[in-house]
């Protein structure tokens, strides 16, 4: 398969690119770099900028499927240039690409897969959240993808297929959610944020980047979680047993962790319960279904057994 792929270089991207290559896909990406030495040799390299809405006309010729993975990091201060800039990065990149394929006349595209995020789900310590739940949040993040899931379902007007994957907390060696855990853990200083009953519905990098190529053969709209939750004093309490370390501090309240953080803080302290149910009935299987199978794997101090 010839696949096209916006935000190459990101925590996922980077992960995704060489597993599709190793399956045998053919890789072409979009990118606002101007240094190109990021990339291996065989793969095509196409500029654009969302921004000022230039797209390569080239982008899109001979090409079966596009993943979608461009966007600012959620995980900063909302300050109203990071807010414009994590909306912005998601709608227009999202938006260009799909006036693209409108556009274009003579594209093979069949198939749209896109990064999304369950953050659109309200937070709730009791309701596990389906694909097909329609409540959302009224919350920035919420808003955020809600605007980007109208962008990415245009599409379905050009193509045949319109996929969008609403990812989870990403536990990866790399990036994501686990370092600025594990680092505090290491040395005995993790705490959990608030009462830490709060549900994190987390993924191994490993079980995403797999749940996106199987996504391109079997299109649908997905949550990329886990099958087991676990609560955030719960994951805490796993970082801190696999460096062999006990977690003594007690849990962090909003009042403390608002005046650094802002609005963003919010995050830290909502429960998204969301089922990957529906994937597994499709026959995906998850390599690491576990969260203590997930940080044995990832953390670099683990206990063996």
């Amino acid at each position: 398969m010839r696949i096209l792929i916006s935000g190459a270089t990101g925590l996922i991207g980077k992960a995704l690119v060489p597993v599709l290559q190793q399956a045998g896909h053919q890789i072409s990406v979009l990118t606002t770099r101007t240094k190109t030495d990021l990339f291996p040799s065989e793969i095509k390299i196409f500029h654009w900028n969302p921004e000022k809405g230039v797209l390569d006309s080239n982008a899109l010729i001979d090409i079966d499927a596009i993943i979608s993975l461009a966007g600012a990091n959620i995980a900063q201060r909302w300050t109203p240039k990071a807010k414009k800039a994590i909306l912005d990065s998601r709608v227009l990149g999202t938006r260009l690409i799909v006036d693209g394929l409108k556009k274009s006349k003579n594209h093979q595209v069949t198939h749209l897969v896109s990064a999304s995020a369950i953050g659109v789900y309200p937070s709730s310590l009791t309701k596990v959240y389906a694909e097909t739940n329609t409540d959302t949040a009224e919350s920035f993040p919420a808003a955020v993808v809600r605007a980007w899931e109208t962008e990415v379902d245009k599409a379905k007007t050009a193509i045949d297929h319109v996929s969008k994957i609403r990812i989870g907390l990403v536990l990866a060696k790399e990036g994501g959610a686990l370092l600025p855990l594990a680092l505090p853990a290491a040395f005995g200083m993790g705490a959990w944020f608030g009462n830490g009953a709060q549900w994190q519905s987390w993924i191994h990098i490993q079980d995403l980047i797999r749940l996106f190529a199987f996504t391109l053969e079997n299109p649908g709209n997905y949550n990329g979680v886990s099958p087991n939750p676990v609560t955030q004093k719960e994951l805490v309490k796993f970082i801190a047993q696999n460096y062999k370390l006990p977690q003594w501090l007690p849990g962090i309240p909003k009042f403390v962790i608002k005046p650094v953080m802002g609005a963003m803080s919010q995050v830290l302290f909502d429960s998204i319960n969301a089922s990957s149910q529906y994937v597994e009935n499709q026959g995906f299987k998850f390599k690491y279904p576990i969260v203590t199978e997930a940080l044995e794997d990832l953390l670099p101090l683990h206990t063996k057994k």
